[in-house]
């Protein structure tokens, strides 16, 4: 979590205080003119705790007149519930939770645009965002803001989307069919397009401006758009609601373009925590966290909401989801497994869809991640979630030739012996000898020493992706990657020297939501003999 995660070790005596002080003020309510927001962000489809959130919201209505819900986006993506229902399902248990505002996480929009209208449109909450436009009509999509009168007080609650969206999520989807980009996210004028919707809001008589971020918190290089930049580059703006970073922050300060404080808070991911904003009668603003898994309390109706839908899916998972002509076999006729020391073209599938949808030069994948064959034929959502049932997130990044090199050399480290971190790869190919003993040694920095100062691998090359030639690796060259979180981010299965890594973005995007997207829209929902065998990709020149 970077910055926020210290901020928030930083406040750990405060948060401990908190979880306690949290059981207490439920039994003695504050007075009922304060104003309550409830908010959560980067949902990711952790649905179970929309029941604990709708009792939360009862909980408030019953002792305060003032109670509004809303939500930080992310919330239809990030597992087999929503991706199985292209979001409906969690559209659905949202409106029966029953929230007041949303805004649009990048993640929003990985069923496409017209997708994400249509269950924007089955949203009862109305969709804020101030900087999505189409740029065939120059208007945005939705409503930047909407002020909320409290009786004493009004309240502008201004929506906003991360300007990176469009590589974050698919670039082709907004672009029309000459590959012109139709709509924007206003990275050339982002600070800009916000102060104008809160100057507007402001000028209409908002007393307060709420603002429901999804830039995050964290840094997106030199010069990048996130919530505390946007903070220090406008006015006005009173607490920010920030999501995207599935930063842990109860209420860190960022001064504003004048100097002013301005607070930032967030919930974490899939209901860490419950986020409640009180605005006292005399505008001061408190903001607390309750841990969801400490909340006891569960809407009934919610809960039984979420559970037909969860009987549903069950059924669903038997739907038809493609066709295949040919087995992707992770395993032999002799159930020996083979994605673990060998290629495989359950590997080469996988991977190319890897590398295709997040448009990277390589791409590679531990086959201890692919835990069962497809079959030739129909082919359901059961087959795919038993192929990938641990549902690991996905990331993109940069690595140098020669840090590839050592990537390489760590996967085939143990060949011809079972390796879970055994590397499946699109977009290169490579040799090695695995008669060389026990080559991988990394020192202190993680930086290769080898055995002898011999090398396994011994040939790689390069997909031009212009030519549609393989060239050889240029060690000094820096080459863009896709890979599993699990390991190019947490380093699982032993992959330290992935911390040398350059501009990594865990997307958020779960690896069969990747296949799912690969399929619909560069495969038509087919794969063909092309995955027959395997292509040479990695050969064993022992």
């Amino acid at each position: 979590m970077k910055r926020s995660f210290v901020l928030f070790l930083a406040s750990s005596i405060l948060c401990c205080c908190l979880s306690i002080s949290c059981k207490s003020s439920h039994q003695a309510p504050t007075a009922p003119q304060d104003i309550i927001v409830l908010y959560e962000n980067d949902v990711h489809c952790g649905v179970d705790g929309y029941a604990n959130f709708a009792a939360l919201k009862n909980e408030m209505k019953a002792s305060h007149k003032y109670v509004t819900v809303v939500s930080n986006g992310d919330f239809v993506q990030g597992g087999s519930l929503g991706a199985s229902s292209h979001g409906r399902n969690i559209i659905n248990i949202m409106n029966a939770v029953g929230y007041d505002y949303v805004t649009l996480g990048n993640h929003e929009f990985d069923y496409g645009i017209p997708r994400q209208m249509e269950l924007m449109e089955a949203l009862e909450a109305e969709c804020l965002c101030c900087n999505f436009k189409d740029l065939r009509t120059g208007k945005q999509i939705y409503e930047p803001y909407h002020i909320v009168n409290y009786g004493n007080f009004d309240v502008a609650y201004v929506g906003m989307s991360t300007p990176y969206t469009i590589n974050s999520s698919t670039p082709t989807y907004f672009k029309d069919e000459q590959g012109n980009y139709v709509y924007s996210f206003c990275i050339d004028n982002f600070y800009e397009t916000v102060q104008n919707a809160v100057n507007s809001a402001r000028a209409k008589g908002a007393d307060f401006v709420v603002v429901l971020s999804h830039l995050g918190d964290e840094d997106e290089g030199e010069g990048g758009i996130n919530s505390p930049s946007m903070i220090e580059n406008t006015y006005g703006i009173d607490i920010v609601l920030d999501g995207h970073s599935h930063s842990v922050i109860l209420d860190s300060i960022v001064k504003n373009k004048r100097g002013e404080n301005v607070t930032l808070t967030s919930t974490g991911t899939k209901f860490q925590y419950m986020g409640r904003l009180t605005i006292s009668p005399n505008g001061k603003f408190k903001t607390e966290l309750i841990p969801t898994e400490s909340y006891d309390k569960k809407d009934p109706s919610v809960l039984k909401v979420i559970e037909e839908i969860k009987e549903g899916y069950r059924k669903v998972a038997e739907q038809v989801i493609f066709t295949s002509d040919v087995k992707l076999a992770a395993f032999d006729d002799q159930k020996n497994r083979l994605v673990r020391n060998q290629e495989t073209n359950i590997g080469n599938f996988c991977t190319d869809a890897y590398r295709t949808v997040f448009g990277t030069d390589i791409a590679f994948l531990g086959g201890g991640s692919i835990r069962a064959d497809l079959p030739k034929g129909d082919v359901t959502f059961n087959d795919l979630y038993t192929m990938f049932p641990f549902e690991n997130g996905t990331c993109k990044g940069e690595c140098t030739g020669e840090l590839l090199l050592d990537i390489l050399e760590f996967s085939v480290s143990i060949a011809p012996g079972e390796f879970g971190g055994f590397q499946q790869v699109s977009g290169l190919r490579f040799e090695y000898d695995s008669s060389i003993p026990s080559p991988v040694v990394y020192n202190a920095n993680h930086d290769f020493d080898g055995v002898n100062g011999e090398r396994r691998v011994k040939k790689v090359e390069v997909l031009n992706q212009k030519t549609g030639k393989y060239e050889p690796l240029d060690p000094k060259k820096t080459y863009t990657f896709a890979a599993s979180s699990y390991v190019a981010i947490d380093h699982g299965d032993g992959f330290a020297m992935m911390s040398r890594c350059a501009n990594i973005q865990d997307l958020g995007v779960l690896d069969t939501d990747i296949i799912q997207n690969f399929l619909e829209n560069y495969k038509n929902n087919h794969v063909g003999t092309e995955y027959a065998g395997t292509e040479g990709r990695i050969k064993d020149i022992k």
